[in-house]
């Protein structure tokens, strides 16, 4: 995690441009520059500063996993053997290498990690389960929440 002074104190525009791409990262820079009033020359210097900076990390598709059969969402938490900085290194580099793996999440409390993974049914997430989500390195313990329905999966962050 990233320490907050690290990054450029943001300033009122910088912050409508933030809400302005989280809701439609597709706008052009005109019509970015016309919704924060600003010229397309300023606000172009302003957005480029923010991606230089790392407060935009990307742009991207929000794309409808039923489309792609990845229908099954299931969240996964782990519970590692032991509590070291190398047991946790080493299950951190063995699961960004997993890409059902959409989110993972270091954690307090009786679980180390909970993991959000798609697959494309049951059977898919049994294999992936048994062949991947055990053979991670140190593992002790898994739970698994099947999720029902999705409720809130593409929130933005209130800026």
């Amino acid at each position: 995690m990233s320490d907050a002074a690290e990054f450029p104190k943001l300033t009122a525009i910088d912050r409508k441009i933030l809400r302005a791409l989280q809701e439609d990262g597709r706008l052009s820079n005109a019509d970015l520059a016309k919704k924060v009033g600003l010229s397309p020359s300023a606000c172009w210097s302003r957005t480029k500063r923010l991606f230089e900076a790392k407060v935009i990390k990307a742009v991207r598709a929000l794309v409808e996993p039923r489309a792609v059969n990845q229908e099954t969402t299931v969240i996964i938490g782990i519970v590692l053997d032991r509590s070291t900085p190398e047991s946790f290194a080493a299950f951190a580099a063995a699961v960004k290498k997993l890409p059902q793996v959409l989110e993972c999440f270091l954690v307090a409390g009786e679980i180390d990690y909970f993991l959000k993974v798609r697959t494309a049914d049951l059977g898919t997430f049994r294999r992936f389960h048994a062949e991947k989500i055990i053979a991670l390195p140190g593992v002790r313990q898994v739970r698994t929440f099947f999720v029902f329905d999705e409720i809130k999966a593409d929130g933005l962050l209130p800026i």
